[in-house]
């Protein structure tokens, strides 16, 4: 398996995790109920990026527990949907031959996204975005903020379910809506977003709470 190594980002306190899709197996990394699930999917890529995504996972907790088998680290659901593992909140994400891992202990508000830099159809400028945080149609800046906007979401424990709208990145973060109600029903905590270009031709944006 190839090791990308652990990279801790400084702004959030997150630990980030990449590694490459393809090529991967699954060996004795997952547990009987993980290796159930992987044996339900139909299709390859999706089986594939979700092996990724697991791995990455558990590498990542791996690190700091030098011995222990990745199959003891079984990832599972948090009453939001989120991924966790032993209480320990994680947030997954997948795109273009990449998966990535992140995670930050004691985190209680944690959500990553990893985005592909392309160009996209009209409709998605249109659909996503509010014109003051993106003026112009601009593939790379779009997808930072879509990546912005996609882990925003996944710690907010609401995916897709709200309208990406329900969220503006322009001068400071805002929320309204489902996205809002949620956010005060997690206690309104004070967090940080943190984007890199990475891995090169990509996005990665993370958002998590700050100490204290």
């Amino acid at each position: 398996m190839r090791d990308e190594g652990i990279e801790e980002w400084a702004e959030t306190g997150a630990k980030i995790k990449f590694i490459r899709v393809d090529g991967l197996e699954a060996g004795d990394a997952l547990s009987p109920d993980e290796a159930l699930r992987y044996s339900t999917f139909r299709m390859e890529k999706r089986r594939s990026e979700w092996l990724a995504g697991r791995l990455a996972a558990k590498l990542l907790l791996a690190g700091g527990a030098a011995g222990k088998k990745l199959s003891s680290f079984e990832i599972t659901a948090d009453s939001l949907g989120r991924p966790s593992c032993g209480g320990a909140l994680l947030s997954i994400s997948h795109s273009g031959g990449w998966a990535m891992a992140a995670g930050k202990p004691g985190s209680g508000f944690l959500g990553a996204d990893l985005e592909k830099t392309e160009e996209r159809h009209p409709a998605w400028y249109r659909d996503y975005f509010h014109s003051s945080e993106l003026p112009k149609p601009e593939p790379s800046e779009a997808t930072r903020i879509w990546a912005m906007k996609e882990a925003l979401l996944k710690a907010l424990g609401l995916g897709l379910m709200a309208d990406p709208l329900d969220i503006r990145t322009d001068e400071k973060i805002r929320f309204s809506g489902k996205a809002l109600k949620r956010y005060m029903e997690l206690g309104s905590p004070s967090f940080s977003v943190e984007t890199r270009p990475l891995p090169e031709g990509f996005w990665t944006a993370v958002a998590a709470d700050n100490p204290g």
